[in-house]
């Protein structure tokens, strides 16, 4: 297998939720995948469920469940079969999403 590698600055951002918006960098069916996200100023996403689990790490900004905020620099993993609400900073938040 080759090294392969991805220019994230040559990817358009894509709107998928208002005030959302991704980067989706690499899709594997059968192992990791990873998108950037970047969520708008005080944005919050509504309870949602993971059927997957998800590593967040914080690029810029910060964001909350609502129970913890996280910052630059934070990783947060939610668990397959978890459920949570998200809502970004003041300036928003960046973040490198990794999920398998």
């Amino acid at each position: 297998m080759k090294d392969q590698y991805i220019k994230t600055n040559r990817i358009k951002w894509e709107e998928i939720q208002k005030d959302v918006f991704e980067k989706p960098c690499l899709a594997n069916k059968k192992g990791i995948s990873f998108s950037l996200l970047k969520i708008k100023p005080n944005k919050e996403i509504p309870m949602h469920k993971h059927t997957d689990t998800r590593y967040n790490f914080i690029l810029k900004g910060s964001m909350s469940n609502g129970k913890q905020i996280y910052k630059k620099g934070d990783l947060l993993i939610n668990k397959k079969g978890s459920s949570h609400f998200l809502r970004a900073g003041k300036q928003g938040c960046e973040l490198l999403l990794i999920w398998d």
